[in-house]
């Protein structure tokens, strides 16, 4: 489990760098708060090193043979990822058949945020 620990926290380490990399790629960061995102992507990935290091020196423990190990219930994972499946495809369709044909999906957003305010100013296309 330790091993699991460190390696997502190596993970999570090149995540926050990639994240500043795309920040300052676009724009929307100045090289003013590269040392904050530095030390935090040092410490993660630090932490990783040095939890998969105590992982190794600790004693491996053994499974007694005596406890049956639980068999994962199958059916019921399967069912709640088929529910899961339908409902993301359901959601997909929905989305398609709700958008008007001549409307991108983000002209579609901004209508949809806008319909708050109070004004008749929408463009809707015509249907044919």
């Amino acid at each position: 489990m330790n091993a699991k620990l460190s390696r997502q926290m190596t993970f999570l380490g090149l995540g926050v760098l990639a994240f500043y990399a795309g920040l300052l790629g676009t724009g929307q960061a100045s090289l003013d708060i590269l040392p904050q995102f530095v030390i935090s992507a040092i410490i993660f990935l630090s932490s990783g090193k040095i939890l998969r290091q105590m992982a190794e020196k600790l004693p491996i423990k053994e499974q007694k043979e005596d406890q049956p190990v639980e068999e994962p219930n199958w059916e019921l994972r399967n069912l709640v990822l088929n529910w899961v499946a339908a409902a993301t495809v359901i959601s997909i369709v929905a989305l398609f058949l709700v958008k008007p044909a001549s409307m991108t999906f983000s002209e579609f957003g901004r209508f949809l945020l806008n319909m708050e305010t109070v004004s008749n100013n929408y463009e809707m296309p015509i249907s044919p």
